[in-house]
C-alpha cells in the first residue's frame, strides 16, 4: 500500500467519519490500493487517484495514467478488474 495498511485504513476511517467518503466505497479503495501497487512496482502505471467533487468528497471515479500516458477515467467498481486484467497480462508476458 502506499501508507502503511493501518494508516490507510484509519484514514479513510477519518474520511468517513467527516463525510469525505461514502462507507461502501472504502473496500473497494483497500483493494484498488493493493491492485495500484502491484501495477506501479510492474511499471504497468504511472498515476492513479480517486476522483472528488467540488467539495472535496470522493465520487465514483478513478483515474489511472498508464504506460503510453493515457488518462483513463473508470468508475470504482471497474477499477480492480481493470487492474487485475493488466496485472495478469503482464503475468502471461513473462
Amino acid at each position: 500500500m502506499s501508507e502503511t495498511s493501518d494508516k490507510y485504513k484509519a484514514r479513510l476511517d477519518e474520511m468517513i467519519r467527516t463525510g469525505k467518503l461514502k462507507a461502501e466505497y472504502k473496500n473497494i479503495l483497500l483493494e484498488i490500493d493493493e491492485l495500484t501497487q502491484q501495477a506501479g512496482a510492474f511499471g504497468l502505471i504511472y498515476g492513479y487517484g480517486w476522483g472528488e467533487d467540488v467539495n472535496h468528497i470522493v465520487i465514483d471515479k478513478y483515474e489511472i495514467f498508464d504506460r503510453q500516458g493515457n488518462l483513463l477515467h473508470l468508475t470504482l467498481s471497474e477499477t480492480p478488474s481493470y487492474l487485475q486484467s493488466l496485472i495478469v497480462e503482464h503475468n502471461n508476458m513473462k
